[in-house]
């Protein structure tokens, strides 16, 4: 099968779709987006500029169709409950077979 010509019962051919959103879609899709950059220690600013990044098409196209106060409260709550969480592995050079301290803030 020639590139240019892709055989549509292949399974692992790219098939994107678009999809009508309404507005509790979104509010779920901003929570998500929200969510996982919290976990990585994102705090509510950081959580609002990657909103208002239009390289994160997905969080920004959330952040358009909500509003500046709808994202910021998202942005706080979300930031408010997974952002104080920190964690840190180190490597000990002792047995490995201590177990590992884990400190919150």
């Amino acid at each position: 099968m020639p590139y240019t010509d892709p055989d549509p019962t292949d399974p692992s051919i790219l098939i994107g779709v678009g999809l009508s959103v309404d507005a509790d879609a979104t509010t779920d899709m901003a929570y998500v987006f929200a969510e996982e950059f919290a976990r990585m220690g994102y705090d509510a600013e950081g959580l609002m500029r990657l909103f208002r990044d239009p390289f994160y098409a997905g969080a920004h196209d959330a952040y358009q169709r909500l509003g500046e106060a709808e994202a910021r409260r998202i942005a706080e709550e979300c930031a408010g409950v997974w952002g104080s969480l920190r964690v840190a592995v180190q490597d000990s050079e002792e047995d490995e077979e201590e177990m590992i301290q884990i400190e919150g803030t």
